[in-house]
């Protein structure tokens, strides 16, 4: 599995336009072959910062991705959009567990 993890800066005067763009970016992704999820949340400590979770079955998907036309569309709306430059990180993950209060850490399957 691969997460990326993106962060970006957003003027509060544009948010909503970041909050349209980025819906509409989530919800076409999760449609991609090979996505398990993807979301954008807002920094509660930051002001005007998003954080976007993906997480990908594998860099094949993930690649795929990134040749969709919505991820184009995606891109040319939002670098307009940004007050610092976008931050992505790509974590390659071997193996995930989960807290399960009665037992622990356990594999998910």
């Amino acid at each position: 599995m691969i997460v990326v993890t993106g962060r970006v800066q957003i003027p509060a005067e544009r948010r909503e336009e970041f909050l349209a763009v980025a819906g509409a970016m989530c919800a076409a992704s999760r449609e991609d072959d090979g996505c398990i999820g993807y979301r954008v949340y807002e920094d509660l400590e930051q002001p005007n910062r998003y954080v976007f979770i993906e997480e990908w079955r594998d860099d094949e998907a993930l690649q795929s991705h990134f040749s969709q036309p919505h991820t184009g569309t995606f891109m040319g709306a939002l670098v307009p959009m940004l007050a610092a430059p976008a931050d992505a990180l790509f974590h390659t993950v071997a193996a995930t567990l989960r807290l399960d209060p009665a037992r622990g850490l356990v594999a998910v399957d």
